[in-house]
């Protein structure tokens, strides 16, 4: 659930959290590489557990998309969070493609 006080990313997200971190776990090594930022930038994403914060997937940057940051723009980390709306959307799309292959 998106925090109430964040900007949701531009458009409506398809997939969970749960079903892009699922997406993740099932790649080679947990990751995916080659996806594109919206504004044209490649980046990875991988599936990541600790016992400090439970599941999260890291980014570039050591961003991070938490469960309950998933569908903003930035997640909770720090004063003004980490920027992670560039990385969702694709994130999402690659998730629903790989739904639909299956």
């Amino acid at each position: 659930m998106p925090h109430s006080d964040r900007k949701l990313v531009e458009r409506a997200l398809n997939c969970t959290f749960d079903q892009v971190y699922e997406c993740l776990l099932n790649s080679q090594g947990k990751k995916v590489t080659n996806l594109k930022t919206s504004s044209g930038n490649t980046f990875f994403a991988i599936a990541a557990e600790s016992s400090e914060v439970g599941k999260f997937i890291q980014l570039p940057h050591n961003n991070r998309i938490f469960p309950c940051c998933w569908g903003n723009q930035t997640n909770h980390m720090g004063k003004d969070g980490q920027r992670i709306g560039q990385y969702s959307i694709p994130l999402d799309q690659w998730c629903k493609d790989m739904i639909v292959e299956r």
